[in-house]
């Protein structure tokens, strides 16, 4: 619904913006958001075909021989400890190998068989990038998101979906599990936070939490249409407008007051809403009103 004010020869209108560019798209946003929906296009371009495969990718990427991290320790050691409910890594004596070992479920539930093993003298960066792909593959998908989540300065956030007559985001969950669920992950990784604040301090890492909560309202509102510009006449002449503003409309109004003359700015006070979205009626209206009380004077 559009909003009018008038203040001589002023009139501005704040009107819905029936075309609006995406957020992720013509921002500067700290966090990418990786989603996965059948029938929207949500968040950031990404090349993941599953969730699965952007936790995986993630952890790889990370803590693959390229890197100058532990290496896939920590995914070794998730795996040793006995976190992970259907991979094992057992040390074969016999052989001098670390073998990983895979619950496969063919007839009991401790059918277990190794699928992948290498040599114990190789250590640190020498243990074959595709041993530790064989470890990611073998975890759940739970248990990547755990290790996802404990990377030093990492920030992520879970996206869920509220679809009924529209659609709505946010990183908290819906009351309603029939309409809604889980559609991806807002993060930060460690680069990113440090490029931002310099570092991966606490306070560095809250700011990043802060920024990634704010981009995701953001984001609704662009998906309930929360999306408006402004156009401002003198007289009957439309001297400005400017397009692009996002989120609660009372907020929408004072952006827009920073982008008007200093003559008008006040004009934001006398904001109402306006049942018709003709501006060429409302102005020929405005201005009759305007010569009768010209001729009654």
């Amino acid at each position: 619904m559009p909003m009018v004010a008038q203040q001589k020869p002023y009139t501005l209108f704040i009107v819905d913006d029936d075309h609006p560019a995406s957020p992720r798209e013509d921002r500067d946003n700290l966090g990418k958001m990786v989603c996965f929906h059948n029938r929207y296009n949500l968040g950031d371009t990404h090349d993941h075909n599953e969730p699965r495969d952007f936790l995986h990718d993630m952890l790889f990427s990370r803590h693959s021989s390229n890197k100058n991290t532990a290496y896939g320790k920590p995914i070794f050691d998730y795996i040793k400890n006995g976190h992970a409910k259907e991979a094992r890594l057992e040390y074969n004596r016999s052989t001098r190998e670390w073998e990983l070992l895979e619950n496969s479920h063919w007839s009991t539930n401790n059918d277990w068989h190794t699928v992948s093993s290498y040599a114990a003298n190789l250590k640190g960066k020498d243990v074959p990038d595709w041993f530790l792909d064989d470890c990611l593959s073998a975890l759940r998908i739970s248990e990547l998101k755990e290790l996802v989540e404990q990377i030093e300065g990492m920030v992520v956030l879970p996206l869920y979906l509220y679809d009924h007559s529209g659609i709505t985001m946010n990183t908290s969950g819906f009351s309603c599990s029939w309409d809604s669920g889980q559609v991806g992950w807002i993060y930060a990784d460690t680069d990113m936070v440090k490029n931002e604040y310099g570092d991966i301090s606490s306070e560095a890492m809250k700011k990043a939490e802060s920024v990634l909560e704010a981009e995701v309202e953001e984001y609704d509102y662009y998906l309930t249409g929360q999306c408006y510009g402004f156009k401002l006449y003198e007289g009957d002449k439309e001297i400005e407008s400017i397009w692009g503003f996002i989120g609660e409309i009372n907020d929408v109004a004072k952006q827009v007051q920073e982008y008007l003359p200093a003559e008008c700015k006040n004009i934001i006070d006398s904001l109402e809403h306006h049942f018709s979205d003709d501006e060429e009626a409302f102005l020929a209206q405005a201005h009759e009103i305007e010569d009768e009380d010209e001729m009654e004077m």
